[in-house]
């Protein structure tokens, strides 16, 4: 089904805006990431201070995820969406304002609740909204919108920081200007269509159970709980090596991020394009994909750490970043094809949930605890790679559980 028909089929305003909202949810990451740095001298913080500040939008996203996943599969989710993220909106504004962590905390605090609707809210709108013969596009149109945001943030952040002058801290004026285009998208999301599907009727006890019934579903929130040690606090981490390491200013370390997304950009678009014939092939293939690709990324931010050159940081990067995006996008149809409709905001809430209080809070305890012992790069080194692989290890495990699983929608 070529993919004209499938965006002719659910409305290409659904995967636009949603796209938009991946976008500015990475573009706000990233952002954060860039600026570390500056947000630890301005707020007169630790760089684990500052990489729990970090991560706690992601704990937030954790704990509204679930909530909002148990609404979206009874209620509107455009609704949803819309509210959720002009909220966030409001925090991305805010954030521009503060003066020292416990104010940085409760706006950041109030950020991952508003942006916690991704995960459960929107993967399911497009898995409901788009026909099962596309729906790998789907997704990996939607999940492009991650590099496309890792690959236009640092670019916003070096462009504040080359035309504001330091003396008026640049990374208050980015995310004042974030807080514009999420209200506008804000307002679109609330206009949106709501597939036609039938609703949840169970209580949220017996919705969350009749999720961890599936075993393919309980794995992989397992591996992605494990895989989010490297991937929420370790870029952190890696900006900072930038700075102390290479010697590499706000604007630098935007340019250099924003180069290495652009292997996540051909990630994405490889995966979405591959993701459809490779499931209709073997869904357990997926599965393997996903592990091989998702393990790259610790090794990777490994290489970087130690790398001799910033031309082998930025090289190394780019590889690892388009194999990481070329594994998420099969994983995200996997997990939708083998959970009933009436529970799939639950089941990609759940993932949501593992991937940033297990990754998010773990991954910064263990992250900082490693660098107060051995130093940043060395910390990078060894959580990294051993995340990553324990999360690739488990999703192979997981492959031999895909065909009951689908038995049991069908069913």
């Amino acid at each position: 089904m070529p993919l004209r028909e499938v965006l002719s089929a659910g409305g290409r305003a659904t995967v636009g805006v949603l796209v938009g909202l991946q976008v500015l949810d990475s573009v706000d990451n990233v952002m954060f990431v860039v600026f570390a740095p500056e947000i630890r001298e301005s707020l007169g913080i630790s760089t684990s201070a500052v990489g729990v500040l970090g991560a706690l939008a992601g704990v937030m996203v954790a704990l509204a995820a679930l909530p909002l996943g148990l609404l979206g599969d009874r209620h509107r989710r455009t609704t949803i969406a819309g509210v959720a993220t002009l909220v966030w909106a409001a925090a991305a504004g805010v954030l521009g304002t503060v003066q020292n962590l416990w104010q940085a905390v409760a706006v950041r605090v109030v950020a991952g609740v508003g942006k916690a609707n991704e995960g459960p809210i929107q993967s399911s709108l497009l898995v409901d909204a788009y026909p099962p013969a596309g729906r790998g596009r789907v997704l990996g149109l939607h999940r492009g919108g991650q590099p496309l945001g890792i690959v236009t943030g640092p670019l916003l952040a070096a462009a504040f920081a080359a035309f504001i002058p330091e003396e008026h801290e640049a990374w208050r004026w980015a995310f004042a200007f974030l807080a514009v285009p999420a209200l506008l998208l804000g307002l679109a999301a609330l206009r949106l269509p709501e597939p036609v599907r039938k609703h949840a009727t169970t209580t949220p006890r017996d919705a969350l159970n009749s999720v961890k019934k599936i075993r393919t579903v309980v794995r992989v929130v397992v591996a992605l709980g494990a895989f989010g040690m490297c991937a929420t606090t370790v870029p952190i981490y890696m900006n900072v090596i930038l700075e102390e390491q290479f010697g590499q200013n706000a604007m630098a370390r935007g340019l250099i991020t924003s180069a290495c997304a652009l292997g996540g950009l051909l990630g994405a678009a490889l995966g979405g394009s591959v993701s459809d014939r490779l499931f209709r092939r073997s869904p357990q293939a997926c599965l393997h994909l996903a592990a091989g690709a998702l393990s790259v990324l610790g090794v990777g931010f490994a290489v970087q750490a130690y790398a001799p050159d910033v031309t082998t940081y930025v090289a190394v990067g780019m590889i690892v970043q388009a194999m990481t995006f070329a594994g998420i996008v099969p994983l995200s149809l996997v997990v939708a094809s083998v959970t009933p409709k009436e529970f799939r905001a639950t089941a990609f809430a759940l993932i949501g949930v593992c991937t940033a209080v297990i990754g998010g809070l773990g991954g910064a305890a263990l992250t900082g605890a490693a660098a107060w012992l051995w130093g940043d790069q060395a910390a990078v080194a060894v959580v990294a790679p051993a995340a990553s692989i324990v999360a690739g290890l488990v999703l192979v495990g997981t492959a031999r559980h895909v065909p009951h699983d689908l038995a049991g929608v069908v069913r």
